[in-house]
């Protein structure tokens, strides 16, 4: 399987700043319960200006899917922001509608699971013409991985 096989999803614009996250598979892929079941190897690459960084990243399926909820809530209601904010502290990631249309993502990603080194940045120039592609990569994405058992 190549890494185009894999489920993925882009916050930003090919080419261009932005977040690209992949899913290779569970992380306990024989686990069926909530705590080891929806861990997910989920490297992270950013691209901010000079700026790039690669993480080994480990988020979880109800992490991704309760940012596809929050994104799908701001395309709807053209307001508010939506969060991703990793358990183990990868990641925070913001999209916050702005304007009518026009999209504010802010982020801090650490290259360790609570510490290490941080850079903080922010992807530009994404209206809301951005959502549903993002909204349909995550949601291919919780296909591919469903949220297993409840906390």
């Amino acid at each position: 399987m190549t890494d185009s096989d894999h489920p993925q999803v882009l916050i930003g614009g090919p080419g261009e700043d932005g977040v690209l996250i992949r899913v290779f598979g569970r992380l306990h892929p024989g686990a069926d319960d909530y705590w080891d079941g929806n861990w997910l190897m989920s490297p992270v690459e950013i691209s901010a200006g000079g700026f790039r960084a690669d993480l080994d990243a480990g988020l979880r399926a109800e992490e991704l899917r309760a940012f596809r909820e929050g994104l799908a809530r701001i395309d709807a209601e053209m307001s508010g922001e939506a969060t991703l904010t990793s358990m183990e502290e990868w990641l925070f990631l913001t999209v916050a509608v702005v304007s009518r249309s026009r999209l504010a993502i802010t982020g801090l990603a650490k290259d360790q699971p609570g510490g290490g080194n941080e850079l903080r940045f922010g992807v530009a120039g994404l209206d809301q013409s951005y959502l549903p592609a993002i909204i349909e990569a995550l949601e291919g994405i919780e296909s591919a991985y469903p949220v297993l058992g409840s906390p």
